[in-house]
């Protein structure tokens, strides 16, 4: 098989990239042992789909496509699944004793080859993307299992070590959790988990089974259950990983691990909570290596995005994202200190937990056990001469004036508070006890934020909406620019016509006389229409509406977040 370019020379040679920046690119990718083409996409230096158009055509190679290319299940056991992630390729077709994979670098020349020794065929590349390779991997190798609960083929998962639990626990309770059918299991639903996407796993027993659901793109959905005997040596594993006490199943518990799971760091926040059927637990897990998205990629609108970007450039202040749980607050914060993430700017966070780490961050978790809360690791980092300040929740107020104190003293201050909309959080700050002189003098932005669920591009279609359907969005006519579309559902969205999520936002500038009106304590509704006539505020649910016509989500969807 004749040598072929890298990567980044047919960047260069298709003008995506320059020489200079593909330099930089690679002197900072090396070190962190990141793909260069993932760092390229994570910075925002060449889109995914140029990328992938520039290598099929400089190497005259294909592009995956789901419809021309059915899944064959069949495939998958030419390829172990370890020789499949270790080498980033999936098996899509064969025809005439070839086998075509789908890679993510064409040009890994030694995966090639390593590949056709093992499948004992000839092998050619077709060029896919990441979340394209994700879902064939996931489809090919992640939902098989046999009769007895325990999967065919598990990723490899690697465990860190986790300290002994103080409490003496039963040599019998400890091998059970330690033998191979509890290891397994364990090892197969997080694999489960990390294929799918999924934020949380569901352990749930029940009378004559143990039922398995994960949550995707913020909806549950159901596994294969377990067989009821499986159910002690899961929970005592899950417990042992933890660092729990697994004799003792009458109290709630809280604990965490860490693993790699295919070159894929995680860490794991276990609950567990006793129900009549035995103990329930839920998972909810925090990918390390997933990228953290880029404000432009959050799906706001470019009013809104205008303000949030002139508000990063003061140098003081208090910007509020908020929303209910699971509405995607802590992401948008996170966008936020990747566009303030300069060398000048020294950035302190406090978090409960960490959920992504970025490099020039000082970043604090909280330990409520040693007296670390949210108000006094601020008053901590106050004495650290930081720029920028990220508290991960305003809760209370005592956490509430501190992170107004700082704001006041010359500090840029970015937090998350529950509230149902933007203007919203007037209102809870003065619940709270705060005055609202210090509010006014303080409040820079405030959004409201949920996540609507994107329509798979697979299997999507066009259609004409009834009119009570546009009558319920307040669509009074259409255009030929609007695209309204629903999905039926396809393999590659697991038959939910739906694949990833975006935001639909609210965004609220404080100007000069929104805060007077805070100062004389006016209604909500006053605020608003002067929000609506000077800052060109709009609601959740024109947002919404915007998203539908750009074909982005559903009616249905959009409704089923946003509150008339």
């Amino acid at each position: 098989m004749s040598t072929r370019k890298k990567i980044g020379e047919i960047l260069v040679d298709s003008g995506l990239l320059t020489a200079e920046k593909l330099s930089e690119a690679l002197s900072v990718s090396r070190p962190k042992k990141l793909k260069l083409g993932q760092f390229l996409i994570r910075e925002g230096l060449v889109r995914e789909p140029d990328m992938i158009d520039a290598l099929s055509k400089q190497l005259r190679i294909d592009r995956y496509s789901p419809g021309e290319f059915p899944v064959n299940h069949d495939l998958a056991r030419l390829i172990p699944l370890k020789s499949a992630t270790q080498h980033h390729v999936a098996p899509v077709t064969e025809d005439n004793g070839v086998l075509l994979l789908a890679m993510t670098d064409p040009t890994n020349i030694p995966a090639l080859d390593e590949i056709q020794e093992l499948v004992q065929h000839e092998v050619e590349p077709i060029i896919c993307s990441e979340s394209q390779l994700d879902e064939l991997m996931g489809i090919l190798y992640g939902i098989s299992s046999d009769a007895g609960g325990v999967p065919h083929e598990v990723g490899e998962v690697d465990f860190s070590p986790t300290e002994e639990t103080e409490e003496e626990t039963s040599q019998a309770s400890r091998e059970a959790a330690e033998g191979q059918s509890a290891v397994r299991n364990v090892n197969w639903i997080l694999t489960q988990a990390i294929w799918e996407r999924a934020s949380d796993i569901h352990i749930s027993p029940e009378k004559t089974q143990v039922r398995v659901r994960l949550r995707v793109d913020g909806i549950l959905k159901d596994l294969p259950s377990w067989p009821k005997k499986l159910q002690s040596s899961v929970v005592s594993r899950l417990k042992i990983l933890g660092n729990m006490d697994i004799a003792n199943t009458r109290i709630p518990q809280d604990g965490r691990f860490s693993a790699k799971i295919n070159n894929r760091e995680i860490h794991v926040r276990i609950s567990t909570m006793p129900t009549i059927y035995g103990e329930n637990l839920v998972l909810r897990i925090l990918d390390m290596t997933a990228l953290v998205y880029k404000l432009d990629h959050l799906g706001m609108n470019a009013n809104d995005q205008c303000k949030i970007e002139a508000f990063a450039q003061r140098p003081h202040g208090l910007m509020l994202s908020t929303g209910p749980t699971g509405s995607g607050k802590t992401s948008t914060l996170y966008a936020l200190l990747g566009l303030l993430n300069k060398p000048e700017h020294n950035i302190i966070t406090v978090e409960d937990p960490v959920e992504f780490r970025i490099e020039r961050i000082r970043q604090v978790e909280l330990n409520t056990k040693a007296g670390m809360t949210f108000a006094s690791a601020l008053r901590s980092i106050l004495r650290q001469d930081p720029d920028v300040i990220m508290v991960g929740e305003i809760r209370d107020k005592e956490t509430a004036l501190v992170a107004m104190q700082a704001a006041l003293t010359g500090h840029l201050v970015l937090s998350t508070m529950h509230t149902n909309d933007a203007i919203g959080t007037i209102t809870r700050l003065k619940d709270m006890g705060l005055e609202s002189f210090l509010i006014s003098s303080v409040i820079g932005i405030a959004m409201g934020q949920r996540l609507v669920r994107k329509v798979c591009p697979n299997c999507l279609e066009t259609y004409a909406p009834s009119p009570q359907a546009l009558d319920f969005w307040d669509i009074e006519s259409t255009t030929s620019e609007d695209r309204f579309v629903r999905s039926h559902g396809c393999h590659q969205c697991h038959n939910s016509g739906f694949r990833g999520r975006i935001g639909i936002y609210e965004v609220i500038a404080f100007n000069k006389n929104l805060r007077q009106a805070i100062l004389e304590n006016a209604p909500e509704q006053k605020l608003i229409s002067i929000a609506r006539r000077e800052t060109g505020f709009s609601f959740l649910r024109e947002d919404a509406r915007d998203k539908i016509r750009q074909g982005l989500t559903t009616m249905e969807e959009a409704a089923s977040v946003i509150v008339s």
